[in-house]
C-alpha cells in the first residue's frame, strides 16, 4: 500500500500542521505536562514518521478554524466579483462571454479538463493561499500563548515583543493569502479565455 501527499496537501495541511504541532509541544513543555527529553529519546525514524503524520492530521483538524478566521476581517475578504471586474477592465473583449460570470470553482474544473498543465500555477497559488490562512490562525494562537506568558511568566519583555511580532505576522499572512486567492481567480479567467467551447454550456440569458 502506498501513501502519497500531493502539492495541495503538503502546503495547505502538512506545513501549517507542523507549526501547530510545534506550538502544542511548546505549550505542553511550558506546562510541564510533557518533556522534550522524552520525545527526543524516541527512535529517529519513528519520530519523523509520527511528526509528519501528526502534522498532516492537525492541519486537517484546524483547517475549518482557519477558514472561520477570514470572517473576522471582512474588509480584507476578496470576492470573486473583484477578480471579474479587474479581468473585464483589462480584457473588454470578454464582456459578453458567459463564462466570465460563472462560478470560479466550475471554471477551474473546466480549465483542468482542457489542459492540466496550464492550471498548475493556479493550483499552487490556491495551495499557498490556504497555507498562509492556516498559518495565520496558528500565529494567532501562538500570540495568545505569548500573552499568557506575558501575564504569568518571568520574561515579560520577550513575551510582549513576541506577541506583537506574532500579531503582525498573522495579519501579513492573511493579507498575502487573500492576494494569492485573488490572483488565482484572475489566472483562471485568463486561462478560460482561450477555451472556445467553454461558453456553450454556460450560455444562458442574463438580465
Amino acid at each position: 500500500m502506498t501513501f502519497a501527499v500531493g502539492f495541495f496537501d503538503l502546503f495547505s495541511f502538512a506545513i501549517p500542521g507542523a507549526l501547530q504541532l510545534s506550538l502544542i509541544v511548546y505549550v505542553l513543555s511550558r506546562l510541564h505536562i510533557a518533556g522534550l527529553s522524552a520525545v527526543a529519546a524516541m527512535p529517529a525514524a519513528l519520530l519523523v514518521v509520527a511528526a509528519v503524520a501528526a502534522s498532516y492530521v492537525l492541519g486537517n483538524i484546524f483547517h475549518p478554524l482557519g477558514a472561520q478566521l477570514e470572517r473576522l476581517l471582512p474588509r480584507w475578504r476578496v470576492r470573486p466579483d473583484a477578480a471579474r471586474r479587474e479581468f473585464l477592465a483589462r480584457v473588454p473583449q470578454a464582456q459578453d462571454r458567459p463564462y466570465v460570470h460563472a462560478d470560479p470553482a466550475l471554471l477551474l474544473a473546466a480549465a483542468e479538463q482542457h489542459n492540466k498543465d496550464a492550471v498548475g500555477d493556479i493550483g499552487r497559488m490556491r495551495a499557498l493561499s490556504v497555507m498562509l490562512r492556516n498559518i495565520a490562525f496558528t500565529l494567532i494562537v501562538a500570540m495568545v500563548a505569548a500573552l499568557a506568558e506575558l501575564a504569568v511568566g518571568g520574561h515579560k519583555l520577550l513575551a510582549g515583543c513576541c506577541a506583537a511580532l506574532l500579531l503582525v505576522a498573522a495579519l501579513g499572512a492573511m493579507r498575502e493569502g487573500r492576494k494569492l486567492q485573488h490572483v488565482s481567480r484572475l489566472k483562471t479567467l485568463e486561462v478560460c479565455f482561450w477555451i472556445p467551447s467553454i461558453d456553450e454550456p454556460l450560455a444562458i440569458d442574463r438580465p
